[in-house]
């Protein structure tokens, strides 16, 4: 009997009995205990393992079973996958990514190094490469990106047998098409239409398959962005759709999960990125040296963009030296100021990522967002002088200084945080990425010059 963890079966225990079967090369039992443990534990105790660990345990895995091996890889991230296979023979690589869904294995072989991903290229069926060839053409945010090529096609003269006999051929294998419809392509191999597959269940066998289109089912192109497919779900009843090249011909299908899974990945990665992680994507069971240096790819021109702002300070040091209490409300004018754009930021980003505007938008948005700047620097300018005049001091024009400063700051900035992204567009550059410490450095350089040159011309002047 394989080894099972001792007394209370917490996560603990099974991380150290999976590292008892690792180290002792047992695969039977490593296998035997991911087989027996509850499903919503198996999930976080694999994310929770190195690269390192990770592919020894697969080598083990795949020696007892291949297809067990595979299937246990929809407990892992993409990234996971593919640093595990950077350190496994290329054979057993393909042996795993082979039974996956091919947009799941585009995925991860986009993520492999060249060298990895040839060598995993060679040893898979021809069929199955050429689905990569295929998912390669198309940009990452487009329906060509995520489609699946399993699918069930016919001729336009098929009949209802035909359709039986070619599940009994495929039963192995069927576990992985797209089983809501068949589809159906005429003479030339162009798309004729989708066929529900419920509703052939009692039809009689010599029945032709074109007597049960659905003309209703609409098709996408490969290019269309994932921002407009979602809009096309929105407006239709069907949860799968055939995807039809220019030609006319089915290259796929592209189903609502799948799209739904895109758009939380892209929301994420883009929420990661405005937190500073280069790249979009990070886990602590990542090498240290990948974690480090892309969180020093963000860190690093901080430090540049910050100083930039800081010198601004540095030219007006006599002015604060008079008016000490200017040192209390230059941070929060700051920092005020660039909440205000950042707000600005978000709105284009995600205008941005659902097509509402394009990168020639920027007069558009600035006259949109400049009531907006108006609007928050009137009402919070009027919150910061009254908080001003509440502390006091030897200046009683300074209220004035803070809160016409903050106005004039949150108008500037509010108009740079909604332009800025259609910029960074334009530029070919990472809004998500970029937008938010550019706009930071401007923001504070912008606060601390309108409250100190507006205290030198207003109080010292």
């Amino acid at each position: 009997m394989p080894e099972s963890p001792q007394s209370s079966d917490t996560p603990e225990s099974y991380q150290r009995a999976l590292d008892v079967a690792i180290t002792a090369d047992d695969g039977r039992r490593a296998l035997a205990l991911l087989s027996a443990m509850p499903p919503g534990q198996v999930g976080p105790l694999l994310r929770g393992l190195t690269p390192g660990q990770l592919a020894p345990l697969w080598r083990l895995l795949a020696e007892q079973n291949v297809r067990a091996a595979a299937d246990l890889l929809d407990h892992l991230p993409d990234g996971h996958i593919a640093a595990m296979l950077h350190l496994l023979p290329s054979l057993l690589g393909a042996q795993l990514l082979e039974p996956m869904e091919s947009d799941d294995r585009i995925d991860v072989l986009a993520l492999l190094d060249e060298p990895t991903r040839h060598g995993v290229l060679q040893h898979l069926p021809a069929e199955v490469s050429e689905t990569w060839q295929l998912g390669r053409q198309y940009p990452v945010e487009s329906t060509g990106a995520i489609l699946k090529s399993e699918r069930l096609a016919f001729s336009e003269d098929a009949t209802v047998a035909d359709l039986v006999a070619a599940l009994k051929r495929n039963d192995a294998q069927i576990e992985h098409y797209e089983t809501r419809y068949l589809y159906l392509f005429d003479q030339k191999g162009r798309h004729f239409g989708a066929v529900p597959l419920h509703r052939l269940l009692l039809q009689d066998a010599q029945r032709p398959l074109r007597d049960w289109v659905d003309s209703g089912v609409p098709t996408v192109t490969p290019a269309l962005p994932i921002a407009e497919l979602k809009g096309v779900f929105d407006h239709v009843r069907y949860s799968v759709l055939p995807v039809v090249d220019d030609e006319g011909r089915l290259v796929g299908v592209v189903d609502q999960q799948d799209l739904q899974e895109a758009l939380y990945e892209e929301a994420e990665k883009s929420s990661l990125e405005r937190g500073g992680i280069f790249g979009g994507e990070e886990m602590r069971s990542m090498p240290l040296l990948t974690r480090g240096l892309r969180r020093l790819a963000f860190l690093l021109p901080s430090v540049v963009l910050s100083y930039a702002a800081v010198s601004v300070i540095a030219l007006y040091e006599p002015v604060l030296e008079q008016v000490v209490l200017l040192a209390a409300f230059l941070p929060l004018v700051a920092n005020l100021s660039g909440a205000v754009g950042n707000q600005a930021v978000a709105v284009s980003i995600r205008e941005l990522a659902v097509d509402r505007i394009g990168s020639d938008a920027v007069g558009r948005v600035m006259r949109q967002e400049l009531p907006i700047g108006l609007l928050a620097g009137l009402v919070v300018g009027l919150v910061l002088a009254a908080l001003s005049l509440l502390r006091g001091g030897d200046h009683p024009e300074l209220p004035w200084v803070i809160g016409g400063a903050y106005a004039l700051s949150s108008v500037v900035t509010v108009l740079l945080g909604g332009a800025l992204p259609l910029w960074l567009r334009r530029l070919g550059l990472d809004p998500a990425m970029l937008a938010s410490p550019v706009l930071t450095t401007l923001s504070d350089a912008t606060a601390f010059f309108l409250v100190l040159f507006l205290a030198q011309w207003w109080l010292l002047g």
